[in-house]
């Protein structure tokens, strides 16, 4: 998607949400998922296991690494189409005013604005299509997500990581915070 040479103020937006486009998948994750399969395969009937076993173990490997790209396309598609169509709806002239006046949370993880929900190097959201605010887990500690149903479907988007010990308090004020504009 080309920039907008009227609203300079848009490169700020941009920078900000770095999925631009609706991105394609390529030939790099088939490849890498077809090698490791094959490779770990290798390594194992190497080693003095069974052909079949090798082989066994070498397709679920691929089958992990094949969802995990899946997953992530699927998020940036998402997020790329949520992005393009708020884009759509005026030239982004409503988005970018909104992203100016935005408020940061969690260390500018995300940025809160009156109509949307600006994620760092993520989606754009609407806040009156956001469905929850959820707490979960990641490997780095607790996070917080935003399920979504909007005109591009229903999607699960993570807003911030936040900190173990103080996690429920900042739960609370997000949520207090959304909930209110919407």
């Amino acid at each position: 998607m080309k920039r907008n040479k009227n609203f300079p103020e848009s490169q700020a937006l941009y920078s900000y949400c770095k999925v631009m486009r609706v991105p394609k998948l390529g030939a790099a994750p088939v490849v890498i998922t077809v090698l490791t399969g094959l490779i770990l395969a290798l390594i194992i009937a190497a080693l003095g296991e069974s052909l079949l076993l090798a082989i066994a173990i070498g397709a679920i490997v691929s089958a992990v690494f094949a969802f995990l790209f899946w997953l992530t396309y699927r998020y940036r598609v998402g997020a790329s189409k949520r992005l393009n169509s708020f884009l759509a709806e005026d030239g982004g002239r409503m988005m970018i005013s909104d992203f100016a006046y935005a408020q940061p949370f969690a260390n500018d993880q995300f940025r809160l604005g009156k109509q949307y929900l600006y994620i760092k190097n993520g989606a754009v959201l609407k806040i009156d299509s956001i469905a929850d605010l959820v707490r979960i887990y990641t490997r780095s500690g607790v996070g917080l997500s935003a399920k979504v149903n909007d005109a591009n479907g229903s999607m699960s988007f993570l807003l911030c990581r936040l900190h173990v010990l103080n996690d429920r308090a900042e739960i609370d004020e997000i949520r207090k915070e959304v909930i209110q504009r919407q």
